[in-house]
């Protein structure tokens, strides 16, 4: 059966509110609401959610223990969105520690995926759009020279969203983002529009 994309979850992740995350962020939610999507954002520093794995989370692992309300709370938040919109800047080839903590945690054994009989990993997710936007002070050729586009696209797209049963993932990079102007930032947004336009969206099985 499938669904309209009627919600988003904008997961922003950046330290400074100003920051180019977050006037990116800003500007898909405002695109999005444009086109009659209900956006909730997830900003997680002024949250102050705690990316680091507790024995919680380890015993939870073990199946000895429960989830914690904060889990509770960001699975709740992913289970209501038809779609999933990461914003963060590339941090040592990869995303931030905070978002990397928020997967840790929250992309649990149980939620996010499941070992069957035969020892064989399923992903337990509803395989809906996933839309990476990723903030980086170097240019389009070194990210290929260097292979953090591949990097990024090993570790994050394929090991923590295809690993969970999340296969309709884009990525979108804002390169040489240090000189970043309020009107590059407008073409970029406007660039991203295609991406997040309500046709061009697989339906929500």
């Amino acid at each position: 059966m499938s669904n309209q994309v009627r919600k988003a979850l904008i997961v922003v992740t950046h330290p400074v509110p100003n920051s180019l995350s977050h006037s990116i962020a800003d500007g898909i939610g405002e695109e999005l609401v444009e086109q009659g999507i209900n956006v909730e954002f997830a900003d997680l520093h002024a949250e102050g959610f705690s990316p680091a794995m507790t024995a919680g989370d380890v015993m939870l692992y073990r199946g000895a223990s429960e989830l914690a309300p904060e889990i509770v709370r960001e699975q709740a938040r992913v289970d209501r969105a038809d779609m999933l919109v990461f914003v963060f800047p590339v941090y040592w080839w990869s995303v931030p520690s905070m978002l990397k903590g928020w997967f840790e945690r929250v992309f649990n054994g149980g939620w996010a995926y499941r070992v069957d009989e035969n020892g064989r990993v399923i992903g337990n997710m509803r395989d809906i759009p996933v839309l990476l936007v990723a903030t980086g002070a170097g240019n389009e050729s070194g990210y290929e020279r260097h292979g953090y586009a591949q990097a990024i696209q090993t570790q994050v797209v394929e090991g923590i969203f295809e690993y969970s049963g999340l296969k309709n993932t884009q990525i979108a990079y804002f390169f040489d983002a240090d000189n970043a102007t309020a009107e590059r930032i407008e073409q970029f947004v406007e660039a991203a529009t295609p991406l997040l336009e309500k046709e061009q969206l697989l339906s929500v099985e």
